[in-house]
């Protein structure tokens, strides 16, 4: 059976894709993982995760009051983890419920429990 994804890094995921094809270049545009793997040693460690999440926060608050809007969202994004993620139901993501959700989303993710999240656990 597929390990079922986390709903925040499905967010993430579903963020980030249309930065990737966004980009206008000779080069491939580089895998969400590819993103999150800062330090290029093909794993993806908690200081990784929590950064990639962070980044991608702050690239969506347009209005930089540190919450998502849906509408602040690409048309990509799941709406339904959105609504599951928006814990008091108020139409926003805080930065509060974005930790909340996220806090087992590593340790799921890291399904051989190294404290590395490897390509093939992220799928």
């Amino acid at each position: 059976t597929m390990t079922p994804q986390p709903m925040l890094l499905a967010l993430a995921l579903a963020l980030a894709a249309p930065l990737a094809q966004a980009q206008v270049s000779a080069e491939p545009a580089p895998t969400r993982f590819d993103a999150a793997d800062t330090n290029d040693d093909g794993k993806v460690d908690r200081t990784e995760y929590d950064g990639f999440v962070q980044e991608l926060v702050l690239l969506y608050d347009t209005d930089g009051d540190s919450k998502l809007a849906r509408s602040e969202l690409p048309p990509t994004a799941d709406v339904t983890r959105f609504v599951e993620i928006d814990a008091d139901k108020d139409g926003l993501l805080s930065v509060t419920e974005i930790d909340a959700f996220s806090a087992s989303d590593f340790d799921t993710l890291d399904a051989n429990d190294d404290g590395v999240i490897a390509l093939d656990e992220s799928r």
